[in-house]
């Protein structure tokens, strides 16, 4: 029964982590889009921004799965940066039925966001 209690806290504490990704990812992409409306970057710029984006929205996610872990807190911020990566990518294939992002810039978008999360569980205490 302590078992079964004890999964479903990590469960939550993951879900929230989750939601708390995503409220961060909200955030900063509506800062980056009044930066881009009146500065209007580069491409490349712009690629790297949301790259900066996902990094901290999972740091941030990963931060807090590792606060409420007891132990493996990196291995909980990795699973978080892989779920959020995976909440990604079906949010961007519903709005673009093909699924026509490159492979090369979807592993370095899966990276990013299980290194970020894993950074933000090694920084809980």
């Amino acid at each position: 029964m302590e078992q079964l209690r004890m999964k479903g806290k990590r469960a939550a504490g993951m879900l929230a982590g989750l939601v708390l990704s995503c409220l961060a990812t909200t955030v900063i992409l509506l800062a980056l889009a009044f930066v881009m409306l009146k500065l209007q970057p580069e491409t490349g710029v712009i690629e790297t921004a949301i790259l900066v984006t996902y990094v901290l929205s999972c740091f941030i996610g990963g931060w807090y799965c590792g606060r409420k872990a007891q132990r493996r807190k990196f291995a909980w911020g990795m699973l978080l940066g892989v779920l959020y990566f995976l909440l990604l990518f079906l949010v961007s294939g519903m709005g673009d039925r093909t699924v026509q992002s490159g492979l090369l810039q979807s592993l370095t978008a899966f990276a990013v966001c299980a290194g970020g999360g894993m950074l933000g569980g090694m920084a809980a205490r």
